[in-house]
C-alpha cells in the first residue's frame, strides 16, 4: 500500500465508517482493519450520542472544549 493509497482509504474511513471496508481491495481492507484494531469509531460516536440523547443529557461531541 503506498502512501497516497493509504490516506485515500483513510479518508474513506474517516467519511464513511466500517462500511468503507467494503469498498476497499480485500489487501487495503485487511491492512486498515489491522491498523484501526478491529473498532469502528463512527459507530461508537453514534452509541455515545443515542445514550445521551435517550438518558436526557444535553452533549456534542463539538463542545468538547
Amino acid at each position: 500500500m503506498t502512501k497516497a493509497e493509504y490516506r485515500r482509504a483513510r479518508r474513506l474511513l474517516r467519511d464513511n465508517g466500517s462500511y468503507a471496508l467494503r469498498l476497499l481491495s480485500e489487501e487495503h481492507c485487511n491492512v486498515m482493519t489491522s491498523l484501526q484494531g478491529g473498532k469502528d469509531k463512527l459507530s461508537e460516536r453514534e452509541a455515545i450520542v443515542k445514550w445521551c440523547k435517550r438518558e436526557s443529557y444535553d452533549y456534542s461531541f463539538y463542545n468538547l472544549m
